[in-house]
């Protein structure tokens, strides 16, 4: 490993402790060391750089602490497993250091430390995640069953013994991601016969059998944690998810009560919000929220956030009322907005915010105004957007008459809220997309009126239209063969060697694979002839691979 080549992020918000921990760095020879004051600093430019290392302190002022900023470079996937990540904290609570924890840094220095006890921390982390390098390449590539063949070629070796803990954390990951949930439970089970108070592998054990369906066991092993200071507020937020999971909304109260409110963590304070909303408590949701606001008045990121969660409820209370009675609710919304906007630098509150506008418009009766604010384009890119900023958009394309794009983006949201591994943000995201599944409508529903459109379309030979509504259909219901055909007839027809996400020959080689009817075999064979003649036409070449940063250590 070769120092110079370590790229490294320093994220610490006293510019004193900040210099001291740079120049520490310079001296223990590893020079490529960035400084940020704050998580967005850092958010912004992981955008068009990686890093092999990160020293996250806890932490970091007026801004949302060091646990927060990784939470949400993992939720917007701008932070790689093969990234080493050390966190730097002067504070020895039992629930700060469990907060860190729970996120599974590389390791941990306590304030104030040495220039040596510096060195030999960072040193170490960076010699484990090189020897794991090759499985940490795969993950971040979503390779997951061929990073654990990877793993266990690494566990034969065994020429790092002292790296045994990393690897059997790294085991139990892999596993969970590939739905080995039996595997998963054996081995926490096997740590925990060593030693039951091995807290990551108690967690670890709750959220396979979390995950394997068996929640009675998940939830004995939960109250089995309640009551002790470590574990207690973290089962009882678990305890509240599993109840809304079962529809047993009064009893995930009672849990979620027994967390002191300043205690609540963001997502804590939210989960609670909508889970009065869902039993029609909105009164108590925006009490709730407002006493979090004015108690984080000082946090400009979590007041931006709590603003705009408020300003959502308002929305919702304006919505429910009749036109003429919209006006109060509505002028608070527009309030909370522009107070979130005036403490925020952050894209992905912009984002929230220009949806927002445009649902208030709409809710105002100014379709026209609405309309308009759906032409910026930076509204259009929800790539980089969570799940709640979606389903806004979903009612806001809705509102101006845009079913499909409304459907193009529920679909979208939906993918996204499966990949999400924090299981709080994942049980909200449930919430909010089953409301806006309401409005849309279900899958199949949804596929057959779009096909249908397509069809009309196609009938006039408005080809390059049809194509959106086929798509649509496709990928909202690909089991439909006749989806897929009116799909791959439409692009051929079109001349269109993609749309979106798909390749035209890819659409065909899947279909080709599939039993179908003589009737649509009939039909995709004359469809095969079509592209064998412009064959050429339909070949896609794929983009050079972008630089791999990684591969600098």
């Amino acid at each position: 490993m070769e120092k110079r080549k370590v790229n490294i992020a320093v994220v610490e918000d006293n510019g004193m402790a900040r210099i001291n921990l740079r120049n520490h760095l310079l001296e223990m020879d590893f020079n490529m060391v960035n400084c940020f004051t704050h998580g967005r600093e850092l958010k912004k430019d992981l955008k068009g750089r990686a890093y092999d290392l990160i020293l996250m302190d806890f932490h970091l002022g007026d801004n949302k602490n060091g646990v927060e900023v990784i939470q949400d470079l993992q939720k917007e996937g701008l932070l790689k497993y093969s990234t080493c990540l050390v966190f730097i904290t002067s504070d020895r609570l039992p629930m700060i250091i469990g907060q860190i924890v729970d996120i599974h840094p590389d390791d941990l220095v306590i304030k104030p430390y040495t220039i040596r006890t510096l060195e030999r921390t960072v040193n170490n982390a960076l010699k484990i995640n090189e020897h794991l390098k090759p499985v940490l390449k795969l993950m971040d590539k979503q390779e997951y069953e061929e990073a654990l063949f990877k793993l266990d070629d690494i566990v034969r070796e065994n020429v790092l013994p002292k790296s045994r803990t990393h690897l059997l954390k790294l085991r139990a990951r892999l596993l969970l991601k590939l739905g080995k949930y039996e595997e998963a439970s054996g081995l926490y089970t096997k740590v925990l016969e060593s030693s039951d108070k091995v807290i990551w592998a108690k967690w670890g054990l709750i959220h396979s059998q979390y995950l394997a369906g068996e929640i009675d066991i998940s939830e004995e092993l939960l109250k089995d944690m309640l009551g002790a200071h470590l574990t207690n507020d973290k089962a009882c937020e678990w305890l509240a998810r599993i109840s809304i999971g079962n529809k047993e909304y009064t009893k995930a109260e009672e849990y979620i009560e027994q967390i002191k409110e300043s205690a609540l963590s963001l997502a804590a304070s939210k989960l609670k919000a909508y889970l009065y909303q869902i039993q029609d408590k909105m009164d108590d949701a925006i009490n709730l929220l407002e006493r979090k606001r004015q108690a984080n008045r000082n946090i400009r990121e979590k007041f931006a956030e709590l603003s705009l969660e408020l300003a959502r409820c308002y929305l919702n209370v304006a919505e429910s009322k009749p036109e003429n009675e919209r006006e109060k609710s509505l002028q608070v919304a527009r309030f909370l907005i522009g107070s979130a906007g005036r403490r925020s630098l952050d894209e992905s509150m912009e984002l929230k915010r220009s949806y927002m506008n445009v649902l208030a418009a709409i809710l105002e009766g100014n379709i026209e105004k609405a309309n308009e604010l759906l032409k910026n384009d930076e509204i259009d890119d929800l790539s980089g957007a969570d799940v709640s900023t979606m389903t806004d958009a979903v009612k806001a394309w809705m509102g101006v008459g845009n079913e499909l794009k409304a459907a193009q983006i529920l679909f979208e949201c939906e993918e996204k809220a499966e990949h999400l591994e924090d299981l709080t943000e994942k049980t909200m995201s449930s919430i909010l997309i089953a409301k806006s599944e309401e409005s849309v409508g279900e899958r199949r529903p949804r596929a057959l009126k779009f096909n249908k459109e397509g069809l009309e379309l196609h009938g006039q030979h408005s080809y390059d239209e049809a194509v959106d509504y086929f798509y649509q259909a496709y990928i909202l219901f690909p089991k439909e063969p006749a989806f897929g055909l009116n799909l791959l007839q439409s692009l051929v027809e079109a001349k269109l060697p993609k749309h979106k996400n798909i390749k035209t020959l890819r659409v065909f080689n899947e279909l080709d694979q599939r039993e179908l009817s003589d009737g649509n075999r009939d039909r995709l064979n004359n469809i095969a002839q079509k592209i064998e003649m412009e064959r050429d036409l339909f070949i896609v070449s794929e983009p050079p691979p972008e630089d791999d940063f990684g591969d600098i250590l």
